[in-house]
C-alpha cells in the first residue's frame, strides 16, 4: 500500500515546479520575485523522497544490481526519450537553435546540466531545462546499484562520506568540467542518501504534529542563504535535508517510536538562521521578514485545522490528489517545460499563456504515463517471460 502523504509530497512538488516554471518562462518576466527558489525546494524535496522511496522499495522486495537498474531505465528512461523528442518539435517550432551534437549526446546520454550554473560535460535543452535533474537522479540509482551486495549499508556510509567531503571539494573547484560534474554528483547525493536513511532509521525518532510543521516552515529559508555565487548549492541544500528529517519522517506514517525531535530543540536553530539572514542580507528585506516568520504561519495553520476540525477532510482530499498528481508527477515533469516554453515564444498574454498551456501539459502527462508506460513495461515483462522458458528449470524462480 502506498504512503498517502508521499504520494501527496510527489504530486504537490511537481506542480509547485510547474507553478515556479510557468512564472519563470512567463512572457512578461517573473510574475514575483518572492516565489524564487519555490520550484528548486520542491527539487530537493524530490531528491530525498526518491532515496526514501527506493529504500522503501528494495526493503520489502530486495533486487539485483541487473533487476534494479534494468528496473529504474524502464520507468525513467521511455519518457525521457519522448521528453527530449518533443523538446526538439518545440525548438523547430519556436524557431530556436539547434543545440550542437555534442549537447545533443549529453541530453540523451543524460549527463546534461544548466548552462547558466552548471554546464559540465553538456547544455540541457533550451525547451526542457528540467532535464538536467534526471542526469543527477539517473546517477543516484547508478550509485545505488553499485552498493547492492552482502556490504550494502558498509558501502552506503561510504558512500556518505565521500558526498560529504565532495560538499566540500565543490567550492574549490572552479573549473566547468566533467571532474567537476562528479564531484557535483557525489556532492548533492548527500541529499538523496538522508532521505535513504530517514527510511533506514525510522524507528529511531519521531516529531509530532508542530514540530512537523515548524521546520517545514524553517525550510524556504534556509533554501535561500548564499554561502556562494553558486545558484545550485549542495552545502545549503544538505542542511535543508537535514531540517525535513521530521517532515518526511511524519510522511512515513509509522507509530511514534525511538527519540522525539521536539520542537523546543528546532526554535534556537531557526533564530540562528533568522540572525545569519539579517546579519548577511542575501535577500531583499520584506522577503526575508515572510520567510523568517513561515513557522509559526504554518504552526497556526495547524492550529485552525484542529479547531475546525478539517483533519479528515484535508486527509480524503489529499487521498485523491495524491492518488492523481502522485501517479503522474513523472510524465508531469518530463514534459510541462516544453509547453511552457512554446507558449512563452507565440503568447505574449499571461493569462492567456497560463490557460492555453494547461491543457496540453495534462495531455502529454496522461499519454506518457497511461499509454507509452504500460506498453514499455508490457513489453519488458514479455521478454521476461520468454527468457524464463528458455532457460532450464532450475535457474526459474
Amino acid at each position: 500500500m502506498k504512503k498517502i502523504y508521499l504520494e501527496f509530497l510527489r504530486g504537490i512538488s511537481t506542480v509547485f515546479i510547474i507553478g515556479w516554471h510557468m512564472a519563470f518562462l512567463a512572457p512578461t518576466g517573473h510574475v514575483t520575485h518572492l516565489t524564487a527558489y519555490w520550484g528548486t525546494d520542491a527539487l530537493i524535496m524530490f531528491f530525498m523522497l526518491s532515496g526514501l522511496v527506493i529504500n522503501l522499495s528494495e526493503s520489502k522486495r530486495p533486487k539485483t544490481v541487473k533487476e534494479f537498474t534494468i528496473n529504474r531505465l524502464v520507468r525513467i528512461y521511455p519518457q525521457f526519450i519522448m521528453g527530449m523528442l518533443l523538446a526538439f518539435v518545440a525548438l523547430w517550432i519556436t524557431r530556436t537553435a539547434i543545440p550542437s551534437t555534442k549537447d545533443i549526446i549529453g541530453n540523451f546520454l543524460m549527463v546534461s546540466t544548466m548552462k547558466d550554473y552548471m554546464g559540465y560535460v553538456a547544455t540541457s535543452i533550451q525547451s526542457n531545462l528540467p532535464v538536467w535533474s534526471l542526469s543527477f537522479e539517473m546517477a543516484f540509482y547508478l550509485m545505488f546499484a553499485l552498493t547492492i551486495g552482502k556490504n550494502q549499508k558498509r558501502t552506503i556510509r561510504i558512500w556518505f562520506a565521500l558526498a560529504l567531503i565532495a560538499i566540500a571539494v565543490f567550492f574549490l573547484r572552479t573549473n566547468i568540467d566533467p571532474i567537476t560534474h562528479v564531484v557535483a554528483l557525489f556532492a548533492f547525493s548527500s541529499v538523496w542518501i538522508v532521505g535513504y536513511y530517514i527510511y533506514q532509521y525510522r524507528h529511531y525518532f519521531y516529531a509530532r504534529k508542530y514540530a512537523v510543521l515548524f521546520s517545514l516552515g524553517v525550510l524556504p529559508l534556509i533554501s535561500r542563504m548564499q554561502f556562494s555565487a553558486n545558484f545550485y548549492d549542495p552545502l545549503k541544500y544538505f542542511i535543508f535535508s537535514i531540517f525535513a528529517i521530521p517532515f518526511f519522517s511524519f510522511c512515513l506514517q509509522e507509530p511514534p517510536q525511538g527519540k522525539e525531535i521536539r520542537l523546543k530543540y528546532l526554535v534556537p536553530l531557526h533564530a540562528l538562521i533568522v540572525a545569519g539572514a539579517f546579519v548577511f542580507p542575501y535577500m531583499p528585506f520584506k522577503n526575508t521578514i515572510a520567510y523568517s516568520t513561515l513557522p509559526y504561519v504554518y504552526m497556526g495553520v495547524g492550529y485552525l485545522i484542529d479547531l475546525f476540525k478539517l483533519k479528515e477532510r484535508i486527509i480524503s482530499l489529499m487521498t485523491v490528489l495524491g492518488k492523481v498528481l502522485g501517479k503522474y508527477s513523472y510524465s508531469l515533469y518530463i514534459s510541462h517545460y516544453t509547453v511552457l516554453f512554446v507558449f512563452s515564444k507565440l503568447l505574449h498574454n499571461v493569462p492567456l499563456y497560463c490557460i492555453v498551456s494547461i491543457p496540453p501539459i495534462i495531455f502529454f502527462a496522461y499519454a506518457l504515463e497511461s499509454w507509452l508506460q504500460p506498453a514499455v513495461t508490457r513489453l519488458f515483462s514479455k521478454k521476461d517471460r520468454q527468457q524464463m522458458h528458455l532457460q532450464p528449470a532450475g535457474f526459474q524462480r
